[in-house]
């Protein structure tokens, strides 16, 4: 369209108009903000149930305290099959990856006693793919291990392990939320073939090294075998793979790893049999027993089965309050099945539990004096 001569404006609002002309079709050209990488609020009930149904007092779990615990649900068609798990420093806050490839977070609550009793303010985010768009269909989607490298997981860089097309991607939430497209980190292709639906099930950070300038991963798969029939797992450094085995106690298999304030490691298994019925383990892994070409075994701390409040664990978090009680946090999948619960548990670690072989302090330091339990034992 052609102006009048009498409606032309001047040089200096010709120059303003053909800046507001060009900003305004640059706007219209570029991508749209992405409207499936808001975190969408959902209806949610949390409700606090007892570890043992046939006991309201019995809180003793293995070598761990139980301390507290509820059943999530919601109609969302999309909440289910929590596998991952990051809990923050203070407790408040939940995050959580699916195997369908969707985030989940929540204020977790805590009654008088200290004790895990409900949850808040849940929403749930689609995981992106490089392209920025959302991950779909179960080859892409099935996101099973979590960890992040700071007390806060939204402010965090987030490590996620894949299963069936086998990866690791790293999100900067800290940066972007739930808009962050991932970073490759690593792919089958420098991992090896592993069991499609068996492969990179637990995931969790080693402590940095001067020597290694890239962030270390270990991985452990659920049930890719050695020569020996044992679980492969491997010391990611960048993209420089370290192997070393985890000794399988059949019929468990690992499902999440988590690092301790000292350095060892917590290890989640779960068996499954239509006699049996579901089968929680924790095994408490040495920090020294970490090294390639090692067969991996330790300590059970605990073993239930179906007359204890679990399903199907497969998330698994650790933090450390300021008294120094460390509190475990477990998560199951359903599976999306009517017949399965997706149950948060909170299990209180006595420091002394940490003490052989080495009498470890809690800091990981050596010490031939045992460390007491705190008198204190409410989340903070």
């Amino acid at each position: 369209m052609q102006w009048p001569k009498r409606f032309l404006p001047d040089g200096a609002l010709r120059r303003s108009f053909a800046v507001l002309f060009m900003t305004a079709t640059l706007l219209s050209l570029a991508p749209p903000r992405a409207a499936w990488a808001e975190a969408e609020k959902i209806d949610l009930s949390a409700h606090p149930i007892h570890w043992n149904p046939e006991s309201r007092s019995d809180t003793v779990a293995g070598q761990l305290e139980w301390a507290g615990e509820i059943e999530l649900k919601s109609t969302h068609k999309r909440f289910g099959g929590w596998s991952g798990l990051a809990i923050n420093a203070d407790g408040s806050a939940l995050l959580a990856v699916s195997d369908e490839g969707y985030w989940l977070t929540g204020q977790l609550l805590y009654d008088e006693k200290g004790r895990l009793a409900g949850m808040g303010d849940a929403k749930i985010a689609p995981l992106l793919g490089t392209d920025g768009k959302p991950l779909e269909g179960k080859i892409l989607a099935d996101a099973e291990g979590l960890t992040v490298d700071g007390p806060d997981p939204l402010k965090s860089t987030a490590y996620v392990s894949f299963e069936r097309q086998h990866r690791i991607w790293r999100y900067n939430l800290g940066k972007d939320g739930f808009d962050a497209r991932p970073e490759p980190v690593l792919t089958e292709r420098h991992i090896g073939r592993l069991n499609t639906n068996s492969g990179m099930e637990a995931l969790t950070l080693l402590k940095a090294r001067p020597d290694v300038k890239d962030t270390r991963l270990l991985v452990v798969t659920e049930n890719t075998r050695d020569p020996r029939g044992n679980v492969r797992a491997f010391i990611a450094e960048g993209r420089k793979l370290k192997r070393l085995s985890f000794r399988l106690h059949d019929p468990y298999h690992p499902t999440d790893i988590a690092r301790l304030p000292n350095g060892d490691f917590l290890l989640l298994e779960r068996r499954f049999s239509l006699l049996a019925g579901a089968g929680m383990q924790l095994r408490l892994i040495r920090e020294d027993s970490i090294r390639p070409g090692a067969v991996v075994d330790g300590d059970v701390l605990l073993d239930v089965g179906q007359r204890r409040s679990i399903d199907n664990m497969e998330g698994l978090a650790v933090r450390q309050d300021e008294k120094g009680n460390i509190w475990i946090y477990a998560i199951s999948d359903d599976n999306f099945n009517p017949l399965q619960r997706t149950l948060l548990v909170m299990f209180r670690l006595k420091p002394e539990t940490l003490m052989p072989p080495h009498s470890q302090t809690l800091d990981g330091s050596l010490g031939a004096k045992a460390v007491s339990a705190p008198a204190e034992s409410k989340p903070k």
